[in-house]
Order: structure tokens, then C-alpha cells, then sequence
């Protein structure tokens, strides 16, 4: 953990293209929470974000190769708000630009994956893409208000 010029708190996390890696995600996204007091549905929307996002680097952009890094890191500008930040060396890639695929109208049409991107959308307040020199650069924003007392 460190602290920026400008008072932001930035956590890295170093991931090798491999599915596996995806497992750190979970544990990781506990100990931010338990240092920085991130709510429970903000961890669970931070897990499910950064599942879908590192599975479709590994999967797509990198396919399935085990020999890249992916960095990841969380950004605390301010209080009730935090951003994941991840980096990619894969070919560009706008998930912003991606056809949303149409909801199943039953149980029997559904299909494994094409989901990824709009639980990305539905679970995060904010997401900006970037295309860097040498790969990709999102950026996940939420918003964590602190729990009320209140009933």
C-alpha cells in the first residue's frame, strides 16, 4: 500500500496469464476491503468485475498463453470511491465497443459465455478503456458508501 502526491491510497497486483491466477482475486479483494473498509457489495461487485475481465485477457487476448503479466491495481482517490485499474499487453481490445449479446428467453437457449461484458456494465459505476502503446488499460470505477446504522 502507498500513498500518492495527491493523498491516493494504490494497492498492485501482479498476475501471469494463467486461469488459474484468477483464484488470488477473492483474498486480495479481502484484504483491500478489511484495510480500506470496502462493503461487502462492493467486494462482491469488485470480484465479479475483475473475474470477468482477467478471464476474457487470459482467454482472448492473450490466448491462453502463459507467459504475459496482467497488472492490477486498486486506487482510493477519495473516500467512497475506489477504481480498479487493469493493464494488458494483448492486442487492443474495447469491451465498450462490444455488442451487448440479447437475454435468453429460456433456460434452454442459454449459452456459456458472451456474458462477461455486460455483468461488467451492470456491476460497476464507471468504465473507461484506454488503448496504451503496448496493450489495453481499463478502468473500474464503484462507488462504496460507508454501511449506515440505519434499519
Amino acid at each position: 500500500m502507498n500513498r500518492n502526491g495527491a493523498n491516493t491510497i494504490e494497492e498492485l497486483l501482479t498476475l501471469q496469464s494463467k486461469l488459474s491466477e484468477i483464484a488470488l482475486i477473492p483474498a486480495w479483494i479481502e484484504q483491500l476491503a478489511s484495510r480500506h473498509g470496502i462493503p461487502k457489495h462492493t467486494q462482491f461487485a469488485m470480484d465479479v468485475c475483475l473475474e470477468e475481465v482477467l478471464s476474457n485477457i487470459i482467454r482472448h487476448g492473450y490466448a491462453g498463453a502463459p507467459d504475459h503479466t496482467i497488472l492490477v491495481r486498486c486506487t482510493i482517490p477519495r473516500k467512497d470511491y475506489l477504481t480498479l485499474i487493469v493493464d494488458d499487453e494483448a492486442p487492443p481490445f474495447n469491451p465498450l465497443l462490444s455488442q451487448d449479446f440479447p437475454s435468453p428467453r429460456s433456460l434452454d437457449r442459454t449459452s456459456a459465455g458472451g456474458r462477461g461484458i455486460l455483468l461488467l456494465k451492470q456491476f460497476a459505476d464507471t468504465v473507461n478503456y484506454e488503448l496504451k502503446p503496448k496493450g489495453n488499460r481499463l478502468t473500474i470505477s464503484f462507488t462504496a458508501p460507508e454501511k449506515s446504522n440505519a434499519v
